[in-house]
């Protein structure tokens, strides 16, 4: 069950940062003024719905992933969230 929970906290981050890469390559967030952990999140006045769902998967996983790892919880969560800002970024 350990192991099953940790795969879906995975795949909910890599999901969310590969939909952020993915959906701002394809211009889905036009002149976008607003970023949480590099996701774009709100352009003047109005948000972006695919944003706050990207978020949500993302912060999702990160709170998830560390609950369900055995060792060096500390240490893989930070490096995770410094690769959910930095990666998109970096690609």
């Amino acid at each position: 069950m350990k192991k099953k929970m940790l795969s879906i906290s995975i795949l909910l981050m890599v999901g969310g940062v590969l939909g952020n890469i993915l959906f701002t390559r394809l211009g889905y967030f036009p002149n976008a003024d607003f970023r949480i952990m590099n996701i774009p999140l709100a352009a003047g006045a109005h948000y972006f719905n695919l944003g706050l769902v990207l978020l949500t998967m993302t912060l999702i996983g990160l709170v998830l992933f560390p609950w369900f790892l055995e060792k060096k919880q500390f240490s893989k969560t930070v490096l995770a969230l410094i690769l959910i800002i930095w990666l998109p970024e970096a690609v």
